[in-house]
């Protein structure tokens, strides 16, 4: 009998198992855990393929009769786990395009295409493995790295352990962004939930005037540690400060096998940044689909 691929509520949904299938899939993410898709949308929904073989997080906008899957915010990676053959993953995005007229919906790095009239965007992600000696992963360090990284460990002072009021708090003032209210309460709720789990972590840098200049909340999954959400001041970026956050947090996380997931970025600034740690690139996926009618799907092209 064929398997069925059902579109549940998460009320519906047995979160237990759920997250059981998340932790023990090789392309495990800690967006598609049950807390955390709690955190980032309250009514979101997942699709399950027979008895949660394969499942999926989808955040779902409906508009008068219309409905729409999107991105929600802090979730780089999600798609189906644990990974599926091409005929699964065809299902999916077949089922996908029978109940939403509009999707965009970020896959994970071991997530195959599939559908090749599906529309797709490549992104790129930054990892590095930590699984080394301090040493050694810092020979891998660019020239560009390590000739800013003295100067920046000269001009601040780093600290973990910030608060995570202060941190919002420094983010209200500094983020460039925008940072709306769905952000705010959707990062807060992730640092509270995560931070009182140990299972996240701010790490500051202070200036010779012992004031708060950048910081960096760091969130630990199965397997992985992700570089979620940093912001800097004018003095920050002068000080090259995040140079010295994200040094000393490697020099605290080495020899762990775990990877240290920088979350990628299509700025080429942002990308050798992070590439000037010895992160590699890894790509992801996002698929498109836009079946609207007239008008709204120009907008939404």
């Amino acid at each position: 009998m064929d398997k069925k691929i059902l579109l549940l509520s998460n009320n519906q949904i047995d979160t237990q198992l759920w997250d059981r299938v998340i932790q023990n899939a090789p392309n495990s993410r800690v967006y598609a855990e049950s807390w955390y898709l709690d955190c980032v949308a309250p009514n979101w929904e997942g699709l399950v393929y027979g008895n949660y073989e394969y499942i999926m997080p989808v955040f779902v906008i409906r508009k008068l009769t219309i409905s729409y899957a999107i991105q929600p915010a802090y979730c780089q990676q999600l798609g189906i786990f644990p990974p599926a053959t091409p005929t699964v993953t065809l299902e999916f995005i077949n089922f996908l395009k029978s109940k939403f007229r509009y999707f965009q919906i970020p896959l994970n790095s071991l997530n195959i295409r599939a559908d090749k009239y599906i529309n797709v965007d490549l992104r790129k992600n930054y990892i590095l493995s930590l699984n080394q000696t301090y040493s050694e992963i810092r020979q891998k360090y660019t020239k560009h790295t390590l000739r800013y990284l003295p100067k920046a460990q000269a001009a601040n002072t780093v600290m973990k352990g910030i608060g995570i009021s202060d941190f919002i708090k420094f983010k209200n003032i500094h983020s460039q962004k925008s940072f709306t209210k769905n952000h705010k309460n959707a990062l807060q709720l992730i640092l509270v939930h995560s931070i009182s789990k140990a299972r996240g972590i701010i790490y500051g840098a202070y200036s010779p005037k012992n004031e708060l200049i950048a910081a960096a909340f760091f969130l630990k999954s199965e397997r992985r540690f992700i570089y979620l959400n940093s912001v800097s001041s004018t003095e920050g970026k002068a000080n090259r400060a995040m140079y010295a956050i994200i040094d000393q947090f490697i020099a605290d996380h080495a020899q762990q096998p775990a990877l240290l997931d920088f979350e990628g970025s299509m700025i080429e600034g942002i990308a050798r940044f992070f590439a000037g740690f010895g992160a590699q690139a890894e790509n992801y996926q996002i698929i498109k689909h836009n079946n609207l009618p007239g008008i709204i799907k120009w907008l939404k092209r």
